[in-house]
């Protein structure tokens, strides 16, 4: 009966994890195709001032334009964003600029305006 109850609960303490219902830090990506061009976007979110709501997310993004069938040289974006997160209205402010990132804890995603980042890998404690 004890290694019974101690499986169930395992078992739940990982399905909370790995649905990562209260977890915002982690890999999101993004890809989009249309005629004009390619794009492949990532964010990094992390924990920044020890975990007291202020999240670092670091966005690399790629994009290669096409213009009359020509393919022009692929273009790299590096930027990094310090926002903080608001419970009560579930989203990630930018703090200088006032960019907002919606947060989406049933379907692990960020929506950065009309862009849909879906969360694919969680970050461990090791890596934060």
């Amino acid at each position: 009966m004890k290694q019974l109850f101690i499986y169930c609960l395992v078992f739940l303490v990982s399905c909370k994890s790995f649905t990562g219902t209260d977890n915002l830090t982690g890999m999101y990506t993004a890809y989009h195709t249309n005629e004009f061009d390619k794009t492949n976007d990532t964010l990094i979110v992390k924990e920044a001032n020890d975990g007291k709501g202020i999240y670092k997310i670091s966005r690399r993004a790629s994009y290669i334009r096409t213009f009359d069938g020509k393919h022009y040289p692929k273009k790299n974006i590096n930027e990094d964003y310090f926002t903080k997160f608001k419970e009560e209205d579930k989203i990630l402010e930018e703090l200088r600029t006032g960019k907002i990132f919606i947060w989406n804890s049933t379907k692990q995603t960020l929506l950065d305006g009309n862009t849909e980042f879906i969360k694919k890998i969680n970050l461990q404690n090791d890596l934060k």
